[in-house]
């Protein structure tokens, strides 16, 4: 029962992160000049870390359902009556948590990385698409910080008019180009902007001297005004991930300073991207046996389950804050890293006095109402 339910809270949830993180991601293709067909390929490549996300939410809001038609429909008090242990009940919750834990181990250990890898080279791969970006008239644009570049005008044959290039990523001198006309050009590995009629400004910023050059024909690198797609490489010539979450688990357990520096991620990050895969893994199988074992704490009064709800809620956020917390601990300090599992074991610690809690409710139970226990021996 939990599967199912567990199935269908996990898709609503899915499907409004999605639909979210669609809306975006559809605003900026489109008004890039992309197709449909390259909104799906990114949209689903983003699903990955979504689901990631969503599953251990889902868990527990499916755990919390069914524990609570349980009570409602007084199955749950008949069990107890029958003098089954509050452990024996959370056995089919216990398989529940391995199941999802072995789905998140999965996810974070094997499609999540691929498909963040993906997404980010697709990604890189259409924001050097100067094609799509550059066309579009009266509009000033930052392709990359320090870069600005503005067409007055693109004719019907793609002829561009009133061009406007500003280069100021070098800090010894900024360089203007303006241009009457010109067009832009790539093949398969660059992307170069033809300009016509025009003249380069260049100001040496320590003599505060400014240079001026006119020219009828200047051919503008594009590709290198967007950096290369091309980041650094390891020892297989293969290019290394600029982010953590889209570097393989292997990767992540090889890395040291020297990979750190070549791929531009600071080491306390990959390590704490290390531990906190298996750590979600943990997290996610703690999650429902907290759940159940929280509304298993009712006196089966009249009033409803709204404070055992509310109990599992309160308990549950701020194990999952805690990682948050715990996070900003590991700035400049990679050995830090296996604080990540501080939080199963912080959930450990709340499901075990949870437990506790349940046994003595049960115990109590069973003194103020003997003949229950009795009768249903």
């Amino acid at each position: 029962m939990c599967l199912s339910f567990f199935g269908f809270f996990a898709l609503v949830l899915v499907s409004v992160y999605w639909i979210n993180r669609g809306l975006d991601l559809f605003d900026q293709l489109i008004s890039d000049g992309q197709t449909i067909l390259v909104f799906l390929e990114l949209t689903t490549l983003a699903l990955p870390p979504i689901i990631l996300l969503v599953l251990p939410v889902a868990g527990f809001v499916a755990t919390l359902y069914v524990f609570n038609r349980l009570i409602t429909d007084s199955e749950l008090v008949i069990f107890q009556t029958a003098g089954i242990s509050p452990l024996r009940l959370l056995r089919p919750i216990f398989y529940f948590g391995v199941i999802l834990a072995l789905l998140i181990t999965g996810l974070a250990h094997g499609l999540a990385p691929r498909a963040n890898a993906e997404f980010r080279e697709r990604s890189a791969i259409l924001g050097n698409d100067l094609v799509a970006q550059l066309l579009r008239s009266g509009v000033f644009q930052s392709p990359i910080a320090g870069v600005t570049v503005y067409i007055g005008d693109i004719s019907p044959e793609g002829e561009l008019r009133g061009i406007f290039i500003q280069d100021r990523r070098d800090a010894a001198r900024d360089i203007t180009h303006r241009a009457d006309r010109g067009y832009l050009l790539r093949d398969d590995v660059n992307a170069r902007m033809i300009l016509l009629s025009g003249r380069t400004l260049t100001l040496d910023r320590a003599s505060n001297r400014l240079s001026n050059l006119t020219f009828e024909r200047l051919n503008y690198d594009i590709t290198q005004a967007h950096g290369s797609t091309d980041g650094a490489s390891d020892e297989t010539g293969d290019p290394l991930p600029d982010n953590e979450r889209a570097m393989s688990t292997p990767a992540l357990v090889d890395a040291d300073a020297d990979l750190a520096n070549r791929a531009g991620i600071p080491l306390d990050r990959i390590k704490w991207e290390l531990h906190d895969r298996f750590s979600q893994a943990l997290f996610a199988f703690f999650v429902p046996l907290i759940a159940a074992s929280c509304l298993m704490l009712r006196n089966f009064s009249r009033l409803g389950l709204w404070a055992q709800i509310l109990l599992a809620v309160g308990l549950v956020i701020p194990l999952q804050m805690s990682k948050n917390l715990l996070s900003a601990q590991v700035i400049n300090a990679p050995h830090l890293a296996p604080l990540a599992y501080v939080q199963p074991l912080m959930c450990a610690l709340v499901l075990g006095a949870v437990l506790l809690a349940v046994y003595k409710t049960a115990h109590l139970r069973a003194i103020r109402h003997p003949d229950i226990v009795e009768g249903s021996a």
